[in-house]
């Protein structure tokens, strides 16, 4: 299947371990950021995988440009789920940041 893309040179492949990055998360359920009256560790695992797929496809992004987007996804993919967008926000971010490499010196 022919690709109708062009490629950038400075493109890179992003693999994330899911089960080993819920297993993370999960060791932080007692932070602030996740504790949401109501909410199932299902529900939870839900915002970050939704946290994780953005970031899978728009990682070249600034979690900020793709925030709108997100609420929606949040909305439409769990709409009975505890967890709002004003809780889930902060939870994506986190895995945003926790995914996104460190910029080097220099680059843009």
């Amino acid at each position: 299947m022919a690709s109708l893309h062009h490629r950038n040179a400075h493109a890179t492949a992003q693999i994330v371990d899911i089960d080993a990055e819920l297993a993370y998360w999960k060791t932080r359920l007692n932070e602030d950021t996740f504790q949401v009256v109501g909410a199932t560790v299902g529900d939870l695992e839900q915002c970050l995988k939704i946290g994780y797929d953005a970031y899978l496809l728009h990682h070249r992004q600034e979690f900020d440009e793709i925030a709108p987007s997100l609420r929606d996804r949040l909305q439409r993919h769990c709409p009975d789920t505890p967890i709002g967008w004003y809780r889930a926000q902060p939870i994506m971010r986190a895995v945003w940041q926790r995914l996104k490499p460190a910029t080097p010196a220099g680059h843009v």
